[in-house]
């Protein structure tokens, strides 16, 4: 390996200096990801009113479903790629990379067809109130047509942290989201594109991050230019990408189907008249709530990168140690900034209204009331559930996300009949607690079994060389 790859390195150093090292640039890059996305929010509300918001807010939902295959797929391709290179394999390194984008491609493009053909049945299905009906599906059918602009940027931003580089995706997410906040104010006061804007806004921004992931990934790491160096793919890899991204495609999948089911009991809430605001309401909570979960998310992402690197170097004691290291410093950052945003939220929520709202208010308070307790169990879910997939095992991530669903649906659609929208605000929590007990279990098991197969591929060389004096 090159000298730029080798300061991308995680299998070496003090476990705590480089988690924190290579995970701030990735909380940074999260934060920017999540400011833009509440600036998006804000800007709606306060330039196209309530009506606006809450209908692209209710089509944002129906398209994260289809989108989050992407970034799942584009995350399980990460792992291997990441497993390949603390391996210090170059050219299994370079071939993990090539099929990905072959596979990214071809996955971006149906997805596309099949937003595109199905936006109206999905607008539908989410039960979006009759006045948003309109507004969500022409949002929509911009989104889908960049759907493979998004999966490639979810597929080069996955390459560059695999590779240990996460202080690129800050300079990405820093530009796209300049460049989407400036477009959203460009699109909306010199033009009447409204809830079109917004969407080609998002789109325009993505291809431009696009064109720099690709260029500072070529320049950080010039041996994998599969543009300069010729690529051979066997056939194994075809198999290896789809046994690890199809599984995490599906499981991020399984956990925005039931962000689209609680939107759907939100969208209910509305349309039935028993919370008139619900849709604003959630829009909100949601905004200000996924500034504390973009930095629990972070946290994952980190422990993603860091452990598939020393996977590939079978070094277990320091996955385990990367793991603690991960969790007490998320339990720490996240009570903090829960304990901030319950404080302030009343001027926060004040950020989202055209006039001030009492009732939004209500609502928005209750969500956090309810909510940030739950961030001491939320904390250790992305954590183990993407330890477990830096090992190369997807299924267990998998099968804890058909825990979460049922419970995080039940409990949206039950309590929020009984209760409104502090019932709606109960189905991340119970999900949570669902996820958590079954991640436990599979994380110990794993690292067992990874344990036991590493003592077991010793011995056999050990016997190997023996037989062989």
């Amino acid at each position: 390996m090159n000298a730029n790859a080798k300061r991308y390195d995680l299998t070496k150093g003090p476990i705590l200096r480089t988690i924190a090292l290579y995970g701030i640039p990735i909380l940074i890059a999260q934060l920017i990801q999540n400011l833009y996305n509440f600036a998006d929010t804000l800007i709606i509300g306060n330039r196209l009113g309530e009506l606006y918001m809450g209908a692209v807010n209710a089509s944002g939902t129906t398209s994260s479903l289809l989108f989050s295959l992407m970034f799942g797929m584009a995350s399980g391709f990460g792992v291997t790629i990441g497993i390949a290179y603390g391996s210090k394999d170059e050219e299994r390194t370079r071939r993990a990379i090539v099929s990905s984008v072959v596979l990214c491609t071809l996955f971006g493009l149906l997805i596309s067809v099949c937003g595109i053909s199905l936006t109206d049945v999905l607008v539908r299905a989410t039960n979006v109130p009759a006045d948003k009906v309109e507004i969500a599906s022409r949002y929509l059918i911009v989104i889908f047509a960049g759907g493979i602009i998004s999966a490639y940027n979810n597929m080069f931003t996955a390459v560059l942290r695999s590779l240990g580089n996460s202080r690129a995706p800050v300079i990405i997410l820093s530009m796209s989201a300049v460049i989407n906040v400036v477009l959203n104010l460009v699109f909306l006061e010199f033009t009447d594109l409204n809830e079109v804007g917004v969407a080609l806004a998002t789109v325009i921004s993505q291809l431009c991050s696009v064109c720099v992931s690709l260029t500072l990934l070529f320049r950080t790491f010039p041996q994998f230019n599969f543009f300069k160096n010729r690529v051979v793919l066997r056939r194994g890899i075809w198999g290896t990408q789809i046994k690890m991204g199809v599984p995490m495609a599906f499981q991020n999948s399984m956990i925005t189907i039931g962000a689209v089911i609680v939107q759907t009991a939100v969208n209910n809430l509305e349309t039935t008249g028993m919370v008139p605001n619900a849709l604003a309401s959630y829009a909100v909570s949601n905004s200000i709530n996924n500034i504390s979960g973009t930095l629990i998310n972070t946290f994952g992402m980190v422990i993603a990168g860091f452990v598939s690197q020393n996977y590939g170097a079978k070094d277990y004691v320091r996955i385990k140690q990367g793991v603690i290291s991960c969790l007490a410093l998320s339990w720490v950052l996240s009570l903090l900034l829960g304990a901030c945003l319950l404080l302030f939220d009343r001027p926060i929520a004040g950020l989202f209204m055209e006039t001030w709202s009492e009732e939004l208010y209500a609502n928005v308070h209750t969500f956090l009331l309810i909510n940030v307790p739950f961030y001491v169990i939320w904390v250790p879910v992305p954590i183990l559930r993407l330890a477990i997939q830096g090992m190369n095992n997807a299924i267990l991530p998998f099968l804890s996300c058909l825990v979460e669903l049922p419970m995080r649906c039940i409990t949206a659609w039950l309590f929020g009949s009984w209760w409104g929208y502090a019932g709606i605000s109960l189905a991340t929590p119970s999900a949570l607690v669902a996820a958590i007990v079954f991640l436990l279990f599979a994380f110990f098991i794993t690292i067992s079994k990874k344990k036991k197969e590493m003592l077991s591929e010793k011995m056999g060389n050990a016997l190997e060389k023996q037989g062989e004096i």
